[in-house]
């Protein structure tokens, strides 16, 4: 069973409405499939009268899990007419696509109709699918009825006045006469309850007049001649009005107090979305769909360009809506003047079809604007729907606000970042460029003014500092160069079989100026597995890592090298320890950024601080890893190279190769 439906521009969804029964389950099952061949989100509603047992209700709660599992929503709305609730809830979130069940006949209220009925009758820009639990139902033919009365309250006073006074005389022969007042009375509750306190009020005039013409003495005349009797209408009256005006204003704070937990569950909601946006375009896309959603009129979002009269459209709801020449000179005003123009302002506002705008800002900072065509509305906004449209431009002005701060916070942060790394940079170039090349040029100028002063062995030691010099900026400048490869993602490795003695041990020539005054101590097993590495960057990974021990170890110090196989990982372990001052705890991980140098800055006699970094991303490379820690017993730093063994189909149930 379907009715033919415009579909929705925004948020089409499919809902099944539940009802806590057993049928429930088909319901969900079936949005749930036609949700997913639709591509479409969906999710349930059930509307709660306060009549439901506990059995109904632990239905219920197994639903909401199922619908959460399957990936809907579940929602519970308060009201006593679940039909006029549920057009309600379908026509608000725009859903295009209603399941329900196929009602179980009423029994012996022949004149009930069934859920799918009363939808059909009372209609609904959706599609109505109607699912069946078991057994097929009987073919669903409408029946005409008659329409409803144009004057409600009236015609439910009058109802209820009838059935009173026909009530009344058919107890009038076992009833005594202030006792048949009580039915009177009742009708003035009902009117009350369905209409309000204008229908109790008419309900009860008319209760009074049935009374008095149809049961006091003398009957069918509004004479009154006992007194008993006159006290006996008057109180009935009284008691009426009163009972009628307490009826009618409760219904009224109840219906008020349903609209504002509605009203705030909506705000909550919204609030809760426009804190999870994080950047502009997602706050407008939440603001400007609340907006049209509840007001049910085209809704822009305008800005403008610095040192512009004219604004620019950024979004629109719909898509293609755009302001017409009145709205885009109330929007200028609007702009300049920062007070809200067009419908219902006094501003601006002689076009009553046109917009009104509403300027936002924050902290007498401008940010931008909504454009709201109210002139499409039936009726003017009532003042509970001007407070409402408030509330929603202000959170959206907030909400917009705190992009904007996030904005520059991070706009601010990388600039500072860039700044700090700048600096790095500079003071690590000055340093370590400036300190081997004065050494350099000291040298050879001393080679070549004082050679005939020199002795062989002096001639020696300044070519042997030249040398030592040299190679140590070709290690900076290659550190820099490595560091500029792993940045841009330039870095190939061409892999190669190579045993740790052999990686080591060109590691350590390499490095022997820097090694010469300390006590190196290799330790590792004879039966360690090849390694299948780039030889190169794990060799240089190595040399930046043995040589940050030697620089930190103190002289006549010792640098320990470690390898172990560690088989619960499947990888080798290369450790470089030294006994140096040691890194604290916190600073373990700071060690491995780049131009990280301590507290020091330029003054500091450690290096650049890209010789770990560099080693992190060589290793990281490999699938590896890098970490520090404290040395054995306590002393100095230990630096652990975490190298994968590779896999291939000649050692997967064996080890890999080891070394001759």
């Amino acid at each position: 069973m379907t009715r033919s439906s415009n579909t929705s521009l925004h948020g089409p969804r499919v809902l099944a409405a539940l009802s806590g029964s057993s049928e429930d389950a088909a319901l969900i099952r079936s949005a749930h499939r036609l949700a997913e061949r639709e591509q479409l989100p969906w999710g349930a509603v059930h509307v709660d009268g306060g009549r439901l047992d506990a059995d109904r209700r632990l239905v219920l709660e197994q639903d909401a899990s199922k619908v959460a599992r399957l990936g809907g929503e579940m929602h519970t709305i308060q009201g006593q007419d679940r039909v006029a609730e549920l057009l309600h809830y379908a026509d608000e979130h725009r859903i295009t696509t209603l399941l329900v069940g196929c009602s179980r006949p009423s029994g012996w209220r022949f004149w009930r109709r069934s859920l799918p009925e009363r939808l059909l009758h009372a209609g609904g820009a959706f599609d109505l699918v109607m699912v069946a639990e078991t057994s097929k139902r009987p073919r669903f033919r409408p029946r005409r009825t008659w329409q409803r009365f144009q004057l409600r309250e009236p015609a439910i006073a009058t109802t209820t006045s009838l059935c009173a006074l026909g009530s009344a005389w058919l107890l009038q022969a076992w009833l005594e006469l202030a006792d048949l007042s009580l039915v009177f009375l009742a009708a003035v509750l009902a009117s009350a309850a369905l209409a309000g306190t204008r229908a109790a009020m008419l309900s009860a005039f008319l209760g009074f007049l049935s009374f008095n013409f149809f049961f006091m003495q003398p009957r069918f005349s509004l004479a009154i001649l006992e007194k008993e009797q006159l006290l006996t209408v008057v109180f009935f009256l009284l008691v009426a009005v009163v009972v009628g005006q307490l009826a009618g204003t409760g219904r009224r704070r109840l219906h008020a107090l349903r609209h504002s937990q509605e009203q705030s569950q909506r705000l909550l909601a919204y609030s809760r979305s426009l804190s999870a946006a994080t950047d502009r375009e997602q706050v407008c896309d939440i603001g400007l769909t609340a907006l049209e959603r509840w007001l049910h009129v085209p809704v822009a979002f305008l800005d403008f360009e610095p040192g512009s009269s004219h604004p620019c459209i950024r979004q629109a709801i719909p898509q293609g809506t755009v302001p017409d020449a009145p709205a885009l000179t109330a929007a200028s005003w609007s702009w300049q003047h920062q007070r809200p123009s067009g419908v219902g302002t006094g501003q601006l506002d002689e076009d009553d079809q046109g917009w009104r705008m509403l300027p936002l800002s924050a902290r007498g900072r401008s940010i931008g604007m909504v454009g709201i065509k109210l002139g499409q509305r039936p009726a003017p906004l009532s003042p509970d729907h001007e407070a409402l449209l408030e509330s929603l431009v202000g959170q959206l002005a907030m909400a917009l606000e705190r992009t904007r701060l996030v904005g520059e916070l991070e706009t601010t942060r990388v600039s500072e970042e860039n700044e700090r790394l700048r600096s790095a940079l500079l003071s690590s170039v000055s340093h370590d460029l400036r300190t081997p090349l004065a050494s350099i040029i000291g040298s050879a100028s001393s080679l070549r003014d004082l050679e005939a002063q020199l002795s062989p062995q002096d001639k020696a030691e300044l070519l042997d500092g030249i040398l030592s010099e040299s190679e140590r900026l070709d290690r900076y400048i290659q550190n820099l160069l490595d560091m500029t490869r792993l940045g841009h993602g330039n870095l190939k490795l061409e892999r190669d079989w190579i045993s740790l003695d052999d990686l080591v041990s060109a590691a350590v020539q390499r490095l022997a100026p820097a090694l010469s005054p300390l006590e190196l101590r290799l330790d590792w097993p004879t039966d360690l597995p090849l390694l299948h590495v780039h030889p190169a960057l794990i060799e240089q990974a190595l040399v930046n890592v043995i040589d940050n021990a030697a620089r930190f170890s103190p002289p006549g110090g010792q640098v320990c090298i470690q390898g172990r196989l560690d088989t619960d990982h499947r990888q080798l372990e290369i450790r470089v320890m030294d006994q140096g001052p040691g890194i604290a705890p916190e600073m373990r991980e700071a060690v491995f950024d780049m131009f990280h140098t301590g507290s020091e800055g330029d003054r500091s006699r450690y290096g650049s601080g890209l010789g770990l970094a560099i080693c992190q991303g060589m290793v990281g490379a490999h699938g590896g890893s890098v970490d520090a820690r404290l040395g054995p017993q306590g002393i100095g730093t230990m630096i652990t190279l975490h190298l994968p063994l590779p896999v291939t189909e000649d050692t997967q149930d064996s080890e890999p190769p080891h070394a001759d």
